[in-house]
């Protein structure tokens, strides 16, 4: 038999209620569910984490493991928030005799959970400065002199672009914000593709976002808008490679891994914006995060993004018990990047969604023309290849038939400089078109925007220009329930999700050398801002105050909002208690 370990010790009836009702199995395979690592597994032991029984179980493991020759890999050892270990097993025929060793309570497949991508929303970007002002950080902030001084706030995420000037352009300096954190993974991690991490201490991320974005949510304090807890101190812990790496997914047990390192810093709020596991309390990452919030560390996680999918879509490690599982509003107002148009009846400006590529912007400093082609199929989706060139010109093309990388690839083939995709429905939406075969930008523009300028291309020509300049808008959905939010109830009927947060279209930081800013939507943004609140309660009452308190204050002040379509009050199994406010609190 063969075992060697890597770890030490302590490794750092719907319809009828108007619900959507689960489709089939297949949507296992779309994001917000996760994969299955093949042939590795958590094994858990019976004793509590950090127990004097730990030690001896873990010794019994290995001895009865090896009497018994199953032949297995030891990943990383587990004591502090879970205990057992997480292994490779070579021949999952041993599964069986490993299952029966005395030390074992239950066996877990591995999951690999995949980063947050920008989901269908309006996404465009919104003044989280007005958003403050319905959720009463506005006013915490300004008549109470509250930022969160002196709590300590853990992000699990993608790492952080701590060079951001709004988010203090410094690493573990005397008055640096950051003062905790590591990469576990490095840039060249995936969990299905290159499975092998190569951590280090730095967990600047450059090639991402998501952490950088989630980070100032809670904390930015720039000239654009402010976080909601500005003044605390963080740690980042990196558990995501760099986009392109397969499927950008992590493995359980590197998560584990992060949490215990928290752990150890002593954070006091710990914020996770990644979900979709198993959807059990059980679960190892379920369990890891109650312990959490046992030893006294508010735990803030996102509820999902996969409302489309109808109840029992919330997933772990938000449904540990204690978490506050978060759902998505919309904001009120939006800023956003902006598109120029010049046509022949009318100049105007237009709003567009994030680039389907982060790292290819859709920036336009000269006037550049726009046509709107039909494709080789008498087709206006430009799914298909065009019979002329169309060098130099952005193309309008409307979304629909295949996929944004498609669309991009056959413009680019053409000659084309960029694509806009008019949306088929009245919002706009996050596209998704990287490929390392697409070198031009694509970007959504709302059904509105499209038409009125195939109506300008009727009168003649029309150019546009696109730079960093913002425009503000209202939101016609503001204050609504996220289309995309998912549903509880959890497996066991227990309440999911717990309260909401804006979420829906947020404007926060990004890494430098993507841009700086960037628009995303999704339940990871409204967690955050819920860790953020967690952290100015703990500063009001100067950290005297239990977990199960700090819950209590901020699911019994929200306000539960009504369905949109009617005037009763939404289902708590989608807005959970309602919307947050920090001032009620």
């Amino acid at each position: 038999m063969h075992i060697s370990s890597l770890a030490s010790c302590i490794a750092i009836s719907a319809a009828a209620l108007g619900m959507p009702t689960q489709q089939s199995a297949s949507v296992l395979s779309k994001p917000g569910f996760t994969a299955i690592q093949s042939g590795a597994y958590f094994v858990e032991f019976y004793g509590e984490p950090a127990s004097p029984e730990c030690d001896y179980e873990h010794e019994q493991f290995y001895k009865e493991a090896s009497a018994s020759g199953i032949d297995m890999y030891t990943r990383n050892t587990f004591k502090r928030l879970f205990n057992g270990v997480s292994i490779n097993l070579p021949d999952t025929r041993h599964l069986e005799r490993l299952e029966s060793l005395s030390a074992v309570k239950r066996t877990w497949p591995m999951q690999m959970r995949s980063r947050s991508v920008a989901i269908p929303s309006t996404n465009v970007s919104p003044n989280l400065m007005f958003a403050h002002d319905h959720t009463g950080v506005s006013k915490v902030h300004s008549e109470l002199g509250l930022g969160g001084k002196g709590i300590k706030v853990g992000v699990i995420d993608t790492g952080v672009d701590y060079m951001h000037p709004d988010l203090g352009g410094c690493w573990k300096t005397p008055g640096c914000p950051f003062q905790y954190g590591y990469d576990f993974v490095g840039d060249g991690y995936d969990s299905a593709t290159t499975p092998h991490p190569v951590p280090d201490p730095d967990p600047r991320d450059t090639c991402d976002g998501h952490g950088t974005h989630v980070t100032g949510i809670i904390a930015a304090h720039g000239s654009r808008f402010s976080g909601v807890a500005p003044n605390v101190t963080l740690g980042v812990y990196r558990i995501f490679g760099c986009p392109g790496n397969g499927a950008g997914q992590s493995a359980d047990d590197v998560i584990l891994k992060a949490m215990e390192a928290a752990h150890a810093d002593r954070m006091d709020v710990i914020n996770m914006s990644f979900g979709g596991g198993s959807g059990w309390s059980e679960d190892p990452l379920s369990v890891a995060a109650s312990r959490l919030v046992q030893d006294g560390i508010v735990m803030v996680a996102s509820a999902g993004n996969d409302g489309s999918n109808g109840l029992y879509t919330s997933g772990s490690p938000g449904l540990g018990v204690g978490v506050i599982n978060v759902a998505s509003f919309e904001n009120w107002m939006i800023t956003s990047l902006s598109i120029d148009i010049v046509g022949s009846s009318a100049n105007y400006s237009i709003v567009h969604s994030a680039s389907g590529n982060n790292k290819i912007r859709f920036v336009f400093g000269t006037s550049t023309e726009v046509v709107a082609p039909i494709d080789s199929t008498g087709s206006v989706n430009g799914c298909a290849p065009y019979s002329q060139n169309y060098n130099g010109q952005v193309l309008l093309v409307r979304r629909g038939n295949c996929t944004f990388v498609d669309k991009a690839a056959y413009a680019q083939s053409a000659g084309a400089v960029g694509v806009m995709v008019y949306n088929n429905e009245p919002d706009l939406m996050s596209p998704t078109s990287v490929s390392p075969n697409v070198t031009i930008p694509l970007v959504v523009i709302k059904s509105d925007d499209g038409q009125s300028i195939l109506n300008e291309l009727k009168l003649g020509t029309v150019t546009l220009t696109a730079t960093n300049r913002t425009v503000s808008t209202s939101n016609p959905a503001g204050g609504q329930i996220s289309r995309f939010s998912s549903w509880g109830p959890d497996p066991e009927l227990h309440q999911s999700p717990a309260i909401g947060a804006p979420g829906g279209n947020i404007f926060s930081t990004f890494p430098l050398d993507l841009g700086g800013y960037a628009s995303l939507s999704g339940t990871s943004m409204a967690s955050p801002y819920v860790a953020g609140m967690a952290a100015l309660i703990l500063q009001a009452r100067s950290k005297d105050v239990s977990v199960d308190e700090v819950r209590r204050l901020l699911l019994e002040s929200a306000h539960p909002k009504t369905d949109v379509n009617s005037t009763s009050l939404m289902s708590p199994l989608r807005q959970g208690s309602g919307l947050a406010d920090i001032w009620d609190s």
